[in-house]
């Protein structure tokens, strides 16, 4: 009978935390307009980017703002991960931040608790998003290049894979993932392929082609593929694809232009930084995240 009674309160307590956590996260923050989004498991509370202002941010689940990270030379803040006490930010300057570095490309370490800088290291080609393996390894794009670095723990920086089809003369390789049988996943963010990235060899995936394929995110339900028009012939929607067959198996259109979305122990939530807005010329305070 205890044993009973004690299952149906965790039950309880389970459905209850679920059904508090809302579907919609309303966020307003200065002219922040996000990129990348992450979730912090040591907090329960999302990390978000800034194109604007070069920061990182921690965002709660009623949409409460705090910035963790501030006063770096970063301009502008793109993809991020967490990764065992460490918060890993692509940063660059592409020209819609408050202020400029012309050519500014790198990865920036930070330590997540208190959002201490550890490093700021300098990659080329425009670094846009970053995975990390299990052995803490990350991997950046570069959206200016045709090639994938490696940034290993003791901040060694080296070319992981070239290939021509990383690149092109507009915007090339782009979102990133890890994925667990030991290989990276990256899209074209201007042809939508998708790539299957090991070490010095890259792979065409035999799935459909995503225009504008932005942020991946591995899930338990596939390969979540964040898809937006902001420059390229694409649509604004969130795909997914079944990783065995790497065909679709969900694909729905989005309102707004999302870039990304983090995998939450609540679902997965895709992120509205209003960028279309930022790259007409104007700002806005307000920021979405949706399960």
């Amino acid at each position: 009978m205890r044993v009973a009674l004690a299952v149906m309160a965790a039950l309880l307590l389970v459905t209850g935390t679920a059904e508090a956590t809302p579907r919609h996260i309303g966020g307003v923050a200065e002219s922040l307009h996000p990129e990348g989004v992450q979730w912090d498991p040591t907090r329960g509370q999302f990390l978000v980017s800034s194109l604007r202002h070069g920061t990182v941010s921690l965002v709660s689940q009623t949409g409460r703002v705090r910035t963790l990270v501030s006063g770096t030379k970063m301009v502008s803040t793109f993809g991020i991960q967490v990764d065992r006490g460490r918060l890993l930010v692509a940063f660059g300057d592409i020209g819609l931040g408050d202020r400029q570095e012309l050519g500014q490309s790198g990865l920036g370490i930070f330590d997540l608790r208190t959002g201490r800088t550890i490093s700021l290291i300098d990659i080329p080609n425009g670094a846009n998003d970053v995975a990390v393996d299990p052995a803490g390894n990350a991997y950046v794009t570069g959206t200016k290049g045709d090639t994938i670095f490696k940034v290993d723990r003791a901040g060694t920086v080296t070319a992981f894979a070239k290939d021509p089809r990383l690149g092109g003369e507009s915007f090339g390789n782009n979102g990133i993932a890890w994925d667990p049988r030991g290989f990276l996943i990256t899209g074209h963010y201007t042809t939508g392929t998708l790539f299957k990235v090991t070490q010095d060899h890259v792979e065409e995936l035999p799935a459909p082609k995503l225009p504008g394929a932005d942020g991946l995110t591995l899930t338990p339900q596939g390969l979540t593929v964040v898809t937006n028009r902001l420059s390229a012939p694409g649509k604004n929607a969130v795909t997914v694809l079944d990783t065995r067959t790497w065909q679709i198996r969900s694909q729905r259109e989005w309102r707004t232009a999302p870039t990304t979305a983090a995998r939450t122990p609540h679902g997965t939530y895709v992120l509205s930084g209003y960028l279309d807005v930022l790259i007409a010329g104007s700002t806005t305070d307000e920021f979405s995240l949706d399960r």
